[in-house]
C-alpha cells in the first residue's frame, strides 16, 4: 500500500464520510452529441467562437451555436436533454443544481431546439427556455419542441406533459398534443398537431434509442444511471471479486489506456480533461481505473451515495518540460481544488509545501499506462515531434505534483480543438437585433412556481388571451420561415363558433352520352375541367339532402366530407330555426354559381344564352332532367 507523508502548515487528513451524490457546476451538462462544425463561446475563450468537441461541458453563460446541416444535444443530470437543429443558438443562461433545487434557464434567440425533461421529485425544479417573445417552462415530464423566427415569432409544440408559455399579455398551459403560436403583436393561438417533421422523428427516436438501453443501470448508482446508453453501447460488465462488477471498454485501439484519447482544458480555474471518445464522460470524471493482466483496463464506479464529479481523477508529474500524469486507482488520494468525494483533499484553502510519495501509484507499474508530452502540446494541443521524452516519471522517485500542473495557460489552451478550422459558413450570422434580444431575455426571471410571472417580478402570470384553431397548422421549420402569421381563420376560446349557414348546392347534371353525336354536339356536351374537390362536394351535400346516391356523373376524385357550421350531430339546435329555408331566400336574392352553370357557360354563345335562361329559374331542383329534355330538342 502506498504511503503518502505532508508536511505544510497544516496537517491534512483524507476525507472518508459518505455523502449524497453531489456534482459542481462544470459537471452538471455537457454535449453528449455533435453532428456538423458546431461552435461554443464562454468566458473562458473571451466570447469567441471556437470548435467544440464532445463531452465539453456546458456552464452558466455559455453559448453553443449549431451552423445549418448541423445537430448537438445537451445532456443535463437526471436524464434530461436539449438538442438543437441547424441555424440554432442556444444559452445557459442559469444552472442550479444543489440538495434543495434544480433549475435550468437556456435562451434562445432563433432556431429550433427539443426539450426532454425530466422532473426531479421532493424538489424545486423547473426547466425554463427564454425566446425573445416567450417564455416555456416544465415543471414535470414533459417533451416539447420550440420554433424561434429571426423575428421573434415563436411555436412551441407538446407531445408530452405539459407547458407553461407566457408572453408578456399573461400565460397559458398548453397540454399534450398542442401546439400554441406566438407573434410579434401578441396575438396567441392554439391549434392540434399535425404530421410530425423529420426533425421531431429524429428527436423520438433518440429519446427511444437511449431509453431501451439498461444493463448498465443495474450497476451504476442511480446518479449516473443517465449514461447507462454510453456504456451499453461501448462496453460490458463483468464481476471481479476485488470489485465487483466493473465495466470494460470493447472499442478501444490497442495500447489504449484512460486519459489517453483527450485533451485537458482550461475551464474555470482548473484543468478539466476532454475525452473525443463518445462514452468517455462517465468513466473520466467518477470512479477510477484498474488494470489486470490478461484482461486489460475496468473502470469500477463509485458506490452509491459517494457519487462525485472530477476534472478527472489522475496524479500528475510536471516539470519545466514535460507534464505527466496516471490514472488513480480505487481508494488512491486524489488532490484537488474542492471536494470530491471520498478519498480526496480540498486544496483550496490548504497550503502544501511537498507531497513524498515513498511508493508509486498502482497503474503507474502498467506499460504504458502514464502519459507523458511535451508542455507545449499540453498548452496548445499541437504534438511537438522529435521531443525526446523520458521514461516514466513515477517510478524515478520524481516529485509528485499536489493538485493541478502550477501552468498559465495560452489562448489555445481553452479550446477543445485548437487545430479544427472554422469554415467561414459555419459562423453565426451577425445581426443588429442580436443584442436587443439579448438585452430583453436577460431581464427574464426565472419562473420556480406554476402560476409566478417571468415579466414581473412578485407578481401572478395573468391568464393569456388566446384564440383557438381546430386544424393542424404546418409546423415552422428553420429554412421555411415564411414570415407568416397566425392564422386568419380562428374562433376566440371563450365565444361559441358563430351559425353562418350557406345555400345548399345543386346537384351535377346528368349528362347524355356522347356517342354517335357530331363534333360540334360533342364539343358542347363535352364535361369541362372543373376542381374536383367542388364537384365531389356538391354531389355529396345533393346526397345527403335527399337521403340517398346523387344522380348523374360525377367527376372522380377524394370525396370531401360535409362541414356543417356547428357541430349538432345532425339535429338542429333548440331554438334556432332550420337552416333550409333562410338558405332559399338567400338563394333566390344571389343565385350562387354551381358547377352546372360553370359547364354551361363553357360552350357556344348561342347555347350560353339559352342555358341563362333555363337557371334563372327559381327553385329548379330538377336541372339535370330539364337539361336532358332540352338537349333532346336540339336533336
Amino acid at each position: 500500500m502506498k504511503r503518502i507523508l505532508i508536511s505544510g502548515s497544516v496537517a491534512l487528513f483524507v476525507l472518508v464520510l459518505s455523502f449524497a451524490a453531489f456534482a459542481n457546476d462544470i459537471g452538471t451538462a455537457r454535449l453528449s452529441l455533435i453532428q456538423g462544425d458546431v461552435l461554443v463561446s464562454n468566458q473562458d475563450t473571451g466570447g469567441e467562437w471556437t470548435a467544440a468537441s464532445i463531452n465539453l461541458p456546458v456552464l452558466s453563460g455559455d453559448r453553443v451555436w449549431v451552423p445549418a446541416g448541423g445537430r448537438a444535444e445537451i445532456q443535463f443530470l437526471g436524464r434530461t436533454y436539449l438538442r438543437a437543429d441547424g441555424n440554432t443558438e442556444v444559452e445557459l443562461s442559469k444552472v442550479v443544481w444543489d440538495s434543495g433545487s434544480r433549475i435550468i434557464q437556456a435562451t434562445v434567440p432563433e432556431g429550433s431546439v427539443y426539450v426532454n425533461y425530466r422532473t426531479f421529485a421532493g424538489r424545486d425544479s423547473v426547466f425554463q427556455v427564454d425566446t425573445p417573445l416567450v417564455s416555456v417552462m416544465a415543471y414535470e415530464d414533459t417533451r416539447y419542441d420550440l420554433q424561434v423566427r429571426d423575428d421573434g415569432y415563436t411555436e412551441v409544440s407538446v407531445y408530452s406533459g405539459f407547458a407553461y408559455v407566457e408572453a408578456p399579455k399573461g400565460r397559458t398551459r398548453v397540454s399534450r398534443g398542442n401546439m400554441i403560436s406566438i407573434g410579434p403583436d401578441d396575438y396567441a393561438e392554439i391549434s392540434p398537431l399535425g404530421m410530425r417533421s423529420e426533425w421531431v422523428r429524429w428527436n423520438e427516436s433518440r429519446d427511444s434509442r437511449i431509453a431501451r438501453y439498461r444493463d448498465s443501470s443495474r450497476y451504476l448508482p442511480p446518479e449516473l444511471d443517465v449514461y447507462s446508453s454510453d456504456l451499453d453501447e461501448n462496453g460490458s460488465w463483468v464481476y471481479i471479486r476485488d470489485y465487483g462488477y466493473v465495466w470494460r471498454p470493447t472499442v478501444v485501439v490497442s495500447g489504449w489506456a484512460p486519459y489517453r484519447y483527450g485533451r485537458w482544458i482550461w475551464l474555470r480555474g482548473d484543468y478539466v480533461w476532454i475525452s473525443y471518445e463518445p462514452w468517455g464522460w462517465a468513466p473520466h470524471h467518477y470512479g477510477r481505473w484498474a488494470f489486470r493482466s490478461g484482461f486489460g483496463w475496468f473502470w469500477v464506479p463509485p458506490a452509491v451515495h459517494s457519487v462525485f464529479w472530477s476534472p478527472g481523477f489522475v496524479a500528475w508529474i510536471y516539470t519545466p518540460t514535460y507534464v505527466s500524469w496516471v490514472p488513480l486507482a480505487p481508494r488512491e488520494v486524489y488532490y484537488g481544488y474542492g471536494y470530491y468525494g471520498p478519498y480526496s483533499v480540498n486544496l483550496t484553502n490548504v497550503h502544501i509545501q511537498n507531497v513524498n510519495v515513498t511508493n508509486v501509484y498502482v497503474n503507474s507499474r502498467v506499460t504504458n499506462a502514464v502519459t507523458v508530452v511535451h508542455r507545449d502540446t499540453f498548452l496548445t494541443g499541437r504534438p511537438i515531434k522529435g521531443d525526446g521524452r523520458p521514461g516514466n516519471p513515477f517510478l524515478h522517485a520524481v516529485q509528485v505534483s499536489p493538485g493541478r500542473p502550477d501552468i498559465k495557460p495560452v489562448k489555445a489552451t481553452v479550446m477543445p480543438l485548437p487545430d479544427k478550422a472554422i469554415p467561414e459558413r459555419s459562423l453565426p450570422p451577425r445581426r443588429t437585433i442580436e443584442t436587443a434580444k439579448t438585452k430583453v431575455v436577460e431581464e427574464r426571471r426565472i419562473a420556480l412556481k406554476q402560476d409566478s410571472s417571468v415579466f414581473r417580478e412578485g407578481d401572478r402570470a395573468a391568464p393569456l388571451p388566446i384564440m383557438k384553431s381546430d386544424k393542424p397548422r404546418p409546423v415552422l421549420r428553420g429554412d421555411q420561415q415564411d414570415k407568416r402569421s397566425p392564422s386568419l381563420h380562428r374562433t376566440e376560446i371563450p365565444l361559441q363558433p358563430r351559425f353562418e349557414p350557406k345555400g345548399p348546392e345543386r346537384e351535377p347534371a346528368q349528362m347524355p352520352s356522347l356517342k354517335g353525336r357530331s363534333s360540334e354536339q360533342k364539343g358542347v356536351m363535352e364535361r369541362p375541367k372543373v376542381n374536383p374537390g367542388e364537384a365531389a362536394d356538391s354531389g355529396n351535400m345533393i346526397e345527403r339532402e335527399r337521403g340517398g346516391k346523387s344522380h348523374g356523373s360525377q367527376p372522380r376524385g377524394k370525396e370531401i366530407p360535409a362541414v356543417t357550421p356547428r357541430d349538432t350531430g345532425g339535429r338542429v339546435p333548440a331554438g334556432e330555426k332550420s337552416p333550409e329555408r333562410p338558405w332559399l331566400k338567400s338563394e333566390l336574392k344571389a343565385p350562387a354559381p354551381s358547377p352546372i352553370e360553370r359547364r354551361v357557360d363553357a360552350g357556344p354563345p348561342g347555347r350560353q344564352h339559352e342555358m341563362r335562361n333555363l337557371k334563372r329559374i327559381p327553385g329548379n331542383s330538377h336541372v339535370g332532367e330539364s337539361l336532358a329534355r332540352r338537349e333532346n330538342s336540339v336533336r
